[in-house]
């Protein structure tokens, strides 16, 4: 019993000393792991993409390297069509490298355009290995210069069939078509509605507008002219149509957000489809109009726009009148969108019928369409 009480005793320091050889050990241990992990770990500037290669590349500041092919970049957002990922839109502050395999066309804030090779790498760009100042990079379009380089499209298509009891049709369509260049902004707007039960039409209205616009800076832009086609019979506008000049201003350009306004003198003939008697059926007036135009995006999948034109001319031909068009997109797939907008026009003095019926002041529309980016 004696014998064993000594062992005993004789086993614990044996224990405890053991312990903490195991504890210095496992900590000794862990220490050169954690040494050899931040050895092998590497800054985004450690990498280097292929030289000379078929692919262009794009490097993140994530340290994710895509090789593809550099679509455009414009608005502070580069598309970049990778091999496995398909088309992806990246925030320009995001790119830390992007080497192209063959000429790109650069345009430039001073409204130059110049092209050749370009790489971007360490905070420099290089474009046939020539410096240049990575802020004053506006837009970048693959290739040479070419006509279809400029031009991009979407359009946007709701619409309901009914037939049997009751024979109905209602659509609604969006489309907009832009040429965009360094120095200059080509755009054409289209939205229309049209419903008919049976035979009786129920809504019939047309809106067309187009501007031109030569930057002279990359905040101001002068606006030579300005077009704007419109219909409506159950507003009793048969046609109208306005012609004006202006100025504009970008307040708001970044990667997430643009907000731009202009605004001029111009010009608006109006015919009406009904008038009181002794009436003349049409009225020309010079008008004021004030455009703005907001854009943001709100995820990475669903932007907001909203438009609004005001134009401000005689009681004989409306007064005040407005169009505003709000609404989101969700980005379905790289082509397909969903589109969600709501549409308010407005007319200070409609003008009456011939049975003196005056037309509603406020028209409002929700028109839910499917897009396709061209």
């Amino acid at each position: 019993m004696i014998r064993f009480l000594n062992v005993k005793r004789t086993f614990k320091p044996f224990a405890f000393t053991f312990c903490s050889y195991l504890i210095c050990f496992n900590a000794v241990a862990q220490a050169l792991t954690e040494q050899q992990n931040v050895e092998h770990q590497f800054t985004p500037m450690q990498v280097r993409v292929p030289v000379g290669d078929k692919y262009d590349w794009l490097q993140l500041n994530s340290n994710e390297l895509l090789k593809g092919k550099i679509k455009h970049l414009y608005g502070n957002k580069l598309e970049f069509k990778s091999d496995q990922l398909g088309t992806l839109i990246v925030d320009w502050e995001d790119v830390i490298v992007l080497q192209s395999r063959g000429a790109v066309s650069i345009g430039f804030s001073d409204l130059s355009t110049r092209s050749g090779r370009l790489l971007i790498q360490d905070g420099h760009g290089y474009l046939d290995g020539v410096v240049f100042n990575l802020n004053d990079i506006i837009t970048i379009i693959a290739g040479e210069p070419h006509e279809a380089n400029y031009w991009s499209s979407t359009m946007s298509l709701g619409a309901n069939l009914r037939s049997g009891n009751n024979d109905q049709i209602d659509y609604s369509a969006k489309a907009r078509m832009i040429r965009r260049t360094t120095e200059s902004r080509f755009r054409t707007d289209y939205l229309g509605n049209y419903s008919k039960s049976g035979d009786e039409k129920t809504t019939n209205n047309h809106r067309v507008n187009s501007f031109f616009d030569w930057f002279l800076s990359n905040q101001f832009f002068l606006r030579p002219v300005f077009v704007e086609y419109y219909t409506d019979p159950f507003m009793n506008i048969s046609s109208r149509i306005t012609l004006g000049s202006g100025v504009g201003y970008s307040i708001i350009d970044t990667a997430k957000t643009e907000w731009s306004i202009s605004g001029g003198p111009a010009y608006t003939m109006t015919n009406f489809k009904e008038v009181e008697l002794g009436e003349d059926d049409n009225e020309s007036s010079g008008t004021l109009f004030v455009d703005t135009t907001f854009s943001t995006e709100l995820t990475d999948s669903i932007d907001f726009n909203a438009d609004y034109r005001m134009q401000l001319g005689n009681q004989n031909s409306g007064g005040y009148t407005h169009h505003a068009v709000t609404g989101i997109v969700v980005e379905l797939t790289d082509m397909f969108d969903l589109d969600l907008s709501l549409v308010w026009d407005r007319s200070s003095n409609p003008r009456a019928e011939t049975d003196g019926q005056v037309p509603e002041r406020d028209d409002f529309q929700l028109i839910i369409g499917f897009g396709v980016d061209i």
